[in-house]
C-alpha cells in the first residue's frame, strides 16, 4: 500500500486567515497546513475525506483516478469539495486523456461513511441526489451507509479489505477507517482516525481483531490542550499506546507550535509510552504529520 497525506491541518488550515503569528507566517513547508485529507494510491486508488481544497490538493499529489471515497464525518473541512468528484464520478474506469469522462450506467462513485453522515450529505448537498434533464454537472455518488459492515463482511476494494472504526467527535457519530492487505507474513495495515475526541473500547476490540500489524496510524492530534472534540498530543499517544503501531503520526495539527516544537514536545514525554518508545527504537516513527507525508506498507 502507497498512501500520501495531502493535507494535515485544522478546520481553519494553517497559515490561518488573517492570522500574523510566527508559525503562520513560517517559511518551513511543513507548518503549511492543508484541510485534513489522504489518498491511498495503491493497490487501490481511495480518496479519505473531500475536504474544500481537494481541486488543489487533486492536482498537487497527482490523483487522477478514485475508486471510492471515506468519509470521517461530514463537517465542511472534510467534505465541502465534493462537487469536484464529478471528474472521476461518470465512468468507474476513468481516463485521464477524456478529462469529461463518459457518462456510464452504474450508480457511480461509491461514497462510504456512517449512516448519519450519508443523510447529511443527502440534505445539504441535494442537488447531487435530484434527477435533471440536462446540464448543471454534478457528481454521481453512490452513498453507501457502512455501519453493517463488520470484520467478516469488510468493504473489498481491488484486494483490499476496509473496516470503518465508530469514534466520537464531540456528540458526533465519527468513521475512523482501517485499510488492510494481506502479506506474506500477514495482514498488515494504515488506520486513519481523525477528528475525535473518544475512542470506544469496542472500538480498541475491532482495530485489534481486525488490523493485523499496524505499519502506520495516523491519528487526530490538535495541539497542547485539550479541546472539546479533539485528541490533545497526550491523549493520542494514549491511544496509540494501547494500538501498538509501528509509526504514528499527529494529523489535524493547529497553529500554537511550529512542527518542530510539536516533535520536541513528543520527544520529551515519549518515555511515558513504553511500546511507542521501543517502536522508535526499532525505526519507527512518532511525531507531527505533515503535507506530502508518504507512507507505504
Amino acid at each position: 500500500m502507497e498512501m500520501v497525506l495531502m493535507g494535515t491541518g485544522t478546520s481553519h488550515g494553517v497559515p490561518v486567515i488573517g492570522c500574523d503569528c510566527k508559525v503562520c507566517r513560517s517559511a518551513d513547508p511543513k507548518d503549511n497546513r492543508l484541510r485534513c485529507s489522504a489518498f491511498l494510491r495503491e493497490p487501490a486508488n481511495i480518496l479519505i475525506d473531500v475536504g474544500p481544497e481537494f481541486r488543489i490538493q487533486a492536482l498537487k499529489y497527482k490523483v487522477d483516478n478514485v475508486d471510492a471515497l471515506l468519509l470521517t464525518h461530514s463537517h465542511a473541512d472534510h467534505l465541502h469539495g465534493i462537487d469536484d468528484l464529478r471528474i472521476f464520478s461518470h465512468s468507474r474506469a476513468f481516463d485521464p486523456h477524456n478529462r469529461g469522462g463518459d457518462e456510464t450506467e452504474g450508480k457511480g462513485l461509491p461514497v462510504y461513511s456512517h449512516k448519519s453522515v450519508i443523510e447529511d450529505i443527502k440534505y445539504r448537498f441535494d442537488y447531487i441526489f435530484r434527477e435533471v434533464k440536462q446540464g448543471g454537472g454534478k457528481p454521481k455518488i453512490n452513498a453507501v451507509a457502512a455501519d453493517d459492515f463488520n470484520e467478516s463482511n469488510p468493504i473489498k476494494i481491488k484486494g483490499l479489505e476496509i473496516l470503518p472504526v465508530p469514534i466520537k467527535h464531540g456528540y458526533l457519530d465519527d468513521s475512523g477507517w482501517i485499510i488492510r492487505e494481506l502479506k506474506d507474513d500477514g495482514y498488515k495495515s494504515i488506520v486513519y482516525l481523525t477528528d475525535l475526541n473518544h475512542f470506544p473500547e469496542s472500538s480498541y476490540d475491532r482495530v485489534e481483531t481486525f488490523a493485523g500489524k499496524i505499519e502506520h496510524l495516523v491519528i487526530d492530534g490538535l495541539r497542547v490542550l485539550p479541546h472539546s472534540t479533539h485528541f490533545s498530543f497526550e491523549q493520542a499517544l494514549e491511544v496509540a499506546e494501547k494500538l501498538n503501531p509501528k509509526n504514528v503520526y499527529l494529523t489535524h495539527v493547529t497553529h500554537n507550535l511550529f512542527h518542530w516544537q510539536v516533535q520536541e514536545y513528543v520527544d520529551a514525554i515519549l518515555c511515558r509510552y513504553p511500546n511507542l518508545e521501543l517502536a522508535r527504537e526499532k525505526g519507527g516513527y512518532v511525531g507531527p504529520a505533515f503535507d506530502g507525508l508518504e507512507l507505504s506498507c
